[in-house]
């Protein structure tokens, strides 16, 4: 059977919180098609919040959403997927309106600036597109400021983390990516007093490998479109840095074409964040949650 060759693109609009309460915003997520040739059959798309973001439950009209993974912790982003039934002719997009609610964290004001969260579009059925580097994006949303005054008797900490940027060799041996984890509050002040957690958002269309000392998956990547959500629990009173070593690796699929494929060369973002729990209080939550770079290379065509 001969593939239909389709070109996909897909996109959003930055999200607008609200300054009520609690504050709400909604997500405009646009999928479409470049190619002359129209699909045929839906086209699938996979979104993963921004963390500290969740979908209000509200199915938007002519969609059905199904929530693939919602961890209890919102420090995790929350996995949505859906299929757009349109028949989609050269240059022709459709939008979807998502109605979100914040997530407040408890032991954190809100990160100044919004870690970012993404979209991907896949074909589905004999559809296949051979250039997926137009298929992926970054979800961005802005929130009102939030108070950060800390609880009464709480234990002051500053978590941050750094982390290089790592490159993806294809479906070749696993790349093993780095992260330090630091608490800017010790000495005369106490160290963390409870578990921190970082919590990672790794795809579409590669995956985690090998999980970290004291790593879990939050959700395991079901499909090539699928995101992967690890959380590691670090000991309290850490010695900086304490460094999270997580294996990643390119994922693949069979087309129609009976091929084999992967996603496009070109750059890829894990979306981290770094939370106290427990006692702990972080009052500079600017540096808990960034997008984080890597690069992919020598994937199949």
């Amino acid at each position: 059977m001969t593939a239909n060759l389709v070109s996909l693109f897909v996109g959003s609009q930055t999200v607008q919180f609200s300054t009520s309460t609690p504050p709400t915003g909604m997500l405009t997520i646009f999928d479409g098609n470049f190619s002359p040739n129209d699909t045929t059959s839906p086209v699938q798309v996979t979104l993963a919040l921004p963390p500290f973001t969740r979908w209000n439950g509200v199915q938007p009209p002519g969609h059905a959403i199904t929530a693939l993974s919602t961890p209890s912790d919102c420090a995790c982003p929350q996995i949505l997927r859906y299929l757009d039934q349109t028949h989609l002719d050269g240059g022709q997009k459709t939008s979807v309106n998502i109605g979100l609610n914040l997530c407040l964290p408890t032991n954190s004001a809100l990160p100044a600036q919004m870690p970012n969260g993404a979209v991907n579009a896949v074909p589905t059925g004999n559809d296949l597109c051979t250039d997926l580097s137009r298929s992926m994006g970054a979800l961005a949303a802005v929130v009102p400021a939030q108070p950060s005054t800390p609880p009464p008797g709480s234990n002051s900490v500053d978590l941050y983390f750094v982390h290089s940027t790592a490159t993806l060799l294809g479906t070749q041996t696993p790349t093993v990516t780095e992260f330090q984890l630091f608490n800017n509050l010790t000495g005369g002040n106490l160290p963390t007093t409870a578990n921190s957690k970082l919590c990672l958002l790794v795809g579409p269309y590669y995956h985690v490998t090998t999980l970290p000392p004291g790593g879990t998956f939050i959700h395991q990547h079901q499909d090539f479109a699928d995101y992967d959500i690890v959380q590691v629990m670090v000991p309290p009173a850490f010695t900086n840095p304490y460094v999270v070593p997580v294996s990643i690796q390119a994922s693949t699929y069979t087309g129609p074409d009976n091929n084999m494929h992967s996603g496009p060369d070109g750059p890829r973002n894990l979306t981290a964040t770094y939370t106290p729990s427990g006692n702990d209080f972080d009052q500079n939550s600017s540096s808990i949650a960034h997008p984080v770079s890597q690069i992919a290379l020598d994937q199949l065509s």
